[in-house]
């Protein structure tokens, strides 16, 4: 799935959070030094605050329509 900033998410699996939706800000291609892994971290502003999970973690709801 490709996000990108402004796309309109739900978080997936944080009870915690209620799955409420959120607004995509950031999206960082990140790679762990120990390991290599190489893995996609993003950053959405979810209820006036800031939370940053894996790409998978998110469930895309609507597309930003891009001009």
């Amino acid at each position: 799935m490709l996000l990108e900033v402004g796309d309109l998410v739900r978080v997936r699996g944080k009870g915690w959070l209620g799955k409420p939706l959120g607004v995509i800000t950031e999206v960082r291609d990140l790679i762990h030094d120990q390991s290599g892994t190489e893995y996609t971290a993003v950053t959405a502003m979810v209820g006036g605050e800031y939370f940053t999970f894996s790409e998978k973690d998110f469930e895309l709801v609507s597309k930003a329509e891009r001009k």
